[in-house]
């Protein structure tokens, strides 16, 4: 997929209100083709709600199994890895994108996850991946600069506090 979709059909967009009240219609007796024709709703996607509303696998209207079935991570391990991400970072061990995305075909590797075939040829996740990875998850993988050991410490909790003290009674004169 590009980065720059654009969406060229209005497939799937009719509200689930509105199908839902379709689909009662269907169950009632009333042809699909028919109420279809009548309230302006794609058949296809009518048929297809119906079939799911039956089986209650009802998440969303229109059809969206390519996306779930191209994850390649579940929300769970996405959370995870993202939560390794911000605790890198807080630690002043900020990772650059490259290390980032090895560490997603790492951790895939490890727990046994099927991978796209181009992400074991490269040795590394794919740039579409990461990127929307970062979308889903708000994060910001960016190359780290160096932070001396000193900076690091000074940097706490007792330091600051003096300083807006400082700074308070600088004010105040």
């Amino acid at each position: 997929m590009s980065r720059t979709y654009r969406r060229k059909t209005s497939w799937g967009s009719t509200p689930l209100e509105e199908i839902e009240r379709a689909a009662s219609e269907v169950k009632g007796g009333k042809s699909i083709r028919s109420v279809a024709k009548e309230r302006q709703i794609d058949r296809s996607t009518l048929r297809r709600y119906t079939k799911k509303r039956d089986t209650q696998e009802v998440k969303s209207v229109g059809y969206s199994g390519t996306a779930s079935a191209k994850r390649v991570f579940s929300e769970e391990v996405e959370k995870e890895l993202a939560e390794h991400i911000k605790k890198l970072a807080e630690q002043f061990h900020g990772i650059s994108p490259k290390k980032c995305r090895e560490l997603a075909l790492e951790l895939a590797g490890r727990n046994n996850i099927p991978t796209p075939s181009n992400w074991t040829e490269k040795g590394l996740a794919g740039k579409e991946w990461f990127k929307n990875f970062l979308a889903r998850n708000h994060l910001s993988c960016r190359m780290p600069e160096a932070t001396s050991l000193g900076r690091a410490t000074a940097f706490n909790k007792t330091t600051v506090g003096e300083f807006f003290d400082n700074l308070a009674k600088v004010i105040d004169r």
